[in-house]
């Protein structure tokens, strides 16, 4: 599967550590999300679990990334916090991200917010 960089045009959040403020971080990385998928849906990635978040941890963090599901599957990097890449992302099957998708999305019902 193709693994991209987030596009020019749509730059993820920086991190500005002189006035640090982790909810306005979290709500800016939330619109990145946002802007990033409706991107992939104008160009062609119109399948159901397209803008999907697929993380995988890594050191003290996770590797995240944004599922462009269509014809040519796609993975785009989310370079946040330490920006971790998972090893081998590229060799991973549609059929494992789809699996991690559904993980991530069960334990967000079972530990959600309320």
């Amino acid at each position: 599967m193709k693994v991209y960089a987030c596009p020019d045009e749509i730059p993820a959040p920086e991190i500005d550590f002189k006035s640090f403020d982790l909810k306005k971080l979290r709500a800016d990385e939330e619109q990145h999300q946002a802007r990033l998928k409706a991107w992939l849906i104008a160009r062609g990635y119109t399948g159901k679990n397209t803008g999907e978040l697929v993380s995988f941890p890594v050191a003290d963090g996770y590797a995240q990334y944004m599922f462009a599901d269509g014809k040519s599957p796609a993975l785009i990097h989310l370079p946040y916090g330490d920006a971790y890449q998972y090893p081998h992302i590229q060799y991973l099957p549609k059929a494992e991200i789809l699996k991690n998708i559904e993980r991530r999305k069960g334990l967000a019902k079972l530990f959600g917010k309320k």
